[in-house]
């Protein structure tokens, strides 16, 4: 590279790999690139993601999509993506067993007053 004029393939590797930060490939070529948003936990990432469809919802009881272009469903699209359905599955499997816990302790307890 001679001064600021980039004269190889390799010399573009090397000045975009300081420059291109934001995305970064997903494993497999055909599912995209990876933005990461920070969020202060499931609870932020969760209300960053209703909010997100509050606003879409808002566009669109408003009106407001005849008056300038909007895609909404990339937005739509982005709150669905913020919501956790792996942790989600956990959550009803904890409710599972704890709905189980309290219902034998139910029945000790109706046990002993008998």
């Amino acid at each position: 590279m001679t001064g600021d004029k980039i004269e190889t393939l390799e010399e573009l590797k090397h000045f975009a790999s300081y420059h291109f930060k934001m995305l970064r490939p997903a494993e497999s070529i055909y599912d995209g690139d990876i933005l990461e948003i920070k969020v202060s936990g499931y609870s932020d990432m969760i209300r960053l993601g209703v909010n997100l469809i509050r606003m879409c919802l808002h566009i669109v009881h408003s009106d407001a999509l005849d008056d300038r272009e909007m895609d909404i469903g990339s937005v739509m699209e982005l709150a669905l993506q913020m919501f956790p359905k792996a942790e989600l599955e956990v959550l009803d499997e904890i409710q599972k067993l704890l709905l189980v816990k309290s219902e034998n302790q139910n029945e000790i307890l109706t046990q002993k007053n008998e």
